[in-house]
């Protein structure tokens, strides 16, 4: 069924600001929230916002802590994430990103101690909205397989892209390094779906289509590509571990399996400002110009049109604003039992 926008939204906002989230934080964690479930990622959405408010009652996240700046210089920024919140964090880190990349052209930061970031392409975006180029990756628990391998070593390792453009679709590339997001694999099981034979492993090594021989650190995910998307994994762990200080993904506790346990994840997040490189709105041209020779390929058998990264994901947000987000029964559920917990209204689905 689907739901009201600002209805969802209010309800997040209340129920952040029950465990102590300031009202900006709580803002920020719910447009992080809402943009995945309205662009249909519903492995960040609302289906992890109760994992969200269990780690902050357990006390493995801090509702209230914001990220202390390591090291400095003008291009470079190294953060301590304290273990805040990782919209708090993410959105911290990619403004003070842009602000240097005003200044200089472009602006790297690193972030140790960091928490479960949600959708990362909301980081990216936020750059691309303000003319810069974003880019924003992460660590995370083990979960993935090497190459050959049969058992988690790597993160997902999220990796999120955006580019700000003129008329045309916004280039959004949103990606976990495994075949399929955790998050995606939970949500079949937690729905009594079935899953891919190409997204996991059990416990034996075997590929599985049984969601429930996964979850829980019962199996392991294989990496998307097989050997190019291991490379892109292994690469994110050296920016995120070895160049942030974080921990490695063997050593990043499962975010929401075991949430008596810190996380310890790192981000790796960039700004690139355009203006520094030609004036925005000629690149913004460009830009339209490339993506309309692009969309103009004539489609394959199957295809009705050959879409931009990030142009699926905008069209059912424009559809989300309309109609009211789509929301799994599970999901719902859980968000109706916290309303009830909290003493807040969670909202009637659209008529």
């Amino acid at each position: 069924m689907n739901y009201p926008v600002e209805g969802l939204h209010q309800f997040g906002v209340q129920a952040a600001m029950r465990m102590g989230v300031s009202r900006q934080d709580a803002e920020n964690l719910l447009k992080n929230v809402l943009t995945a479930d309205m662009r249909g990622v519903h492995s960040h959405g609302f289906s992890r916002f109760g994992g969200y408010l269990k780690r902050m009652r357990l006390g493995t996240t801090s509702p209230t802590a914001h990220p202390t700046l390591l090291r400095e210089s003008p291009s470079a920024l190294a953060f301590d994430g304290n273990a805040g919140l990782g919209s708090t964090i993410g959105i911290d880190v990619m403004t003070a990103c842009i602000e240097h990349a005003r200044q200089t052209g472009c602006c790297v930061a690193t972030v140790k101690n960091g928490s479960h970031y949600g959708f990362g392409g909301y980081y990216a975006m936020y750059a691309a909205e303000q003319g810069m180029i974003g880019i924003a990756a992460a660590n995370a628990a083990a979960l993935v397989t090497p190459f050959g391998g049969a058992k988690g070593m790597l993160g997902t390792n999220p990796l999120s892209i955006a580019v700000p453009g003129g008329q045309g679709p916004q280039f959004v590339l949103d990606m976990a390094t495994s075949e399929a997001a955790m998050g995606k694999i939970d949500l079949a099981y937690r729905e009594g779906k079935q899953i891919p034979d190409t997204w996991a492993l059990d416990s034996e090594g075997h590929r599985t289509t049984d969601p429930g021989r996964v979850v829980g650190h019962k199996g392991a995910l294989l990496p998307f590509g097989g050997a190019k998307g291991y490379g892109l994994a292994l690469l994110i762990e050296l920016l995120c571990c070895c160049l942030g200080g974080s921990c490695s993904s063997m050593e990043v506790n499962p975010a929401f399996d075991h949430t008596e346990l810190p996380f310890g994840a790192g981000y790796f997040m960039a700004a690139i400002d355009v203006s520094k490189f030609m004036d925005l709105d000629q690149f913004c041209q460009r830009v339209d110009s490339l993506f309309a020779d692009i969309k103009a390929c004539p489609p394959a058998a199957g295809f009705h049109e050959v879409m931009i990264p990030g142009e699926i994901e905008a069209r059912k947000c424009e559809a989300s604003r309309i109609s009211g987000v789509e929301l799994p029964d599970a999901v719902v559920e859980e968000m109706q039992e916290i309303a009830r917990q909290y003493g807040i209204s969670f909202p009637d689905p659209v008529a």
